[in-house]
Formats: C-alpha cells, structure tokens, sequence
C-alpha cells in the first residue's frame, strides 16, 4: 500500500510488552480498513533525534489514534507523558497548521472512561473511547472511527476483522514468522507490519 495523507494513521501508544496485543490489534485493524498505520517506531536514522521523528511522521498523517492508558503511579513508576504530549502536537498541527493539517482527526482511547479528566483536565469534552485492554473492543473501536472519521463506504465490520485477527494470531503469524526467520517475541513494529501486508494480501508485489 502507498503510504498517502489521506490514508495515513499516526498510532501514538505505549511500546511496552504489556501493550503490545493492543498495539498489534490496532495495527491490523489500520490494514483491515484500508489504511496505512505510521509510528514513531518505522523510523532508524540516528541522525534524526525522536522528537524529529515524531513531527516528520504526524506531518505526513490525516487520522491520530493516541492512548492515553499509561498514567499509573508508584514509587518505582513514574506516568508516562510521551503519549499526552504527541496528541498535544496532533491538535497544534490541526489548530495552527496549514489547510491540509487542518483536516486532521483523532482518536482517543483510554483504558476506562474519562479516567483522562484526573490527570490532563484539558481535554474535558473530549469523547473518548475505552477499551478496558481488551484486543476485540480496541478493534471494534478502531475500526467504527476509521469508517465514521473517513467516511468510506465499504469497510468489514469489526466481527469479521475479529475473526480474521484470531486467525492470524493464532495460526498464520507463527507459521510466517517461522519462513521469515523471525522472533515472535522480538518483532519490529516494520516487520509486524509487513507480516499483516503479507497475510492480508500475500500476491502483492515486493519492492
């Protein structure tokens, strides 16, 4: 798929392990529907530090999924602020930026609902949505906003992107890792991507 600003999503979340089956399930989802998930994360030039990273790739994006799920506290671990701040960045581009940075729409996901209002009251009015760490409601929740925010008409609904997920994961993304001489516990957010372009479109010609 040619990346495109209309069909581009910038995905700003966590990128721990304990995120990672939400952040595999929005990916695949982004694919599902017909658009081009972008992170922070595709880029490895040393050259460039993440802040540049990050503004260069939200510059190239139409559609922001941003979860704001990781503001825990304790004595060992501290709230993580990457995540409020790169949606801050989202909305200065669309409130400050040219025509088409204007056009930008963004989704909000927390872990449950307006838990956002105790730590960045800001955003109060904002609707945001809750996926409770659960893979199919992120799912459903991705792909409801793609085709709302989007407007396209043909988009599968989300319990058969469901299904085709749990196919995936569970019996092609093993048997693919293993041909493609990869690591399932050590994958780049590059390869996981090209393994949901393999699986979904496996006839697609190679650069």
């Amino acid at each position: 798929m040619t990346k495109s600003y209309n069909n581009s999503v910038f995905i700003n979340c966590p990128f721990d392990d304990g995120f990672r089956d939400l952040l595999y399930a929005i990916v695949f989802t982004v694919y599902k529907c017909g658009f081009m998930p972008r992170s922070a994360l595709e880029e490895d030039n040393a050259l460039h530090n993440r802040l540049s990273k990050i503004e260069h790739i939200l510059e190239q994006c139409k559609f922001g999924i941003h979860d704001l799920s990781r503001i825990e506290t304790s004595k060992k671990v501290l709230p993580r602020f990457n995540m409020p701040f790169e949606l801050g960045l989202f909305f200065g581009a669309k409130k400050f930026g040219d025509d088409t940075q204007k056009s930008k729409v963004a989704l909000v996901l927390e872990k449950e609902k307006y838990l956002y209002q105790q730590f960045i009251s800001d955003l109060n009015g904002i609707d945001t949505k809750a996926h409770n760490n659960e893979p199919k409601k992120v799912i459903k929740i991705v792909r409801d906003w793609l085709q709302a925010a989007s407007g396209k008409e043909v988009i599968e609904g989300h319990l058969t992107i469901i299904k085709s997920y749990a196919h995936f994961n569970e019996k092609a993304l093993p048997e693919i890792i293993q041909e493609s001489g990869l690591d399932i516990n050590d994958l780049t957010f590059n390869d996981f991507c090209l393994l949901v372009e393999e699986y979904i479109n496996p006839f697609r010609e190679k650069n």
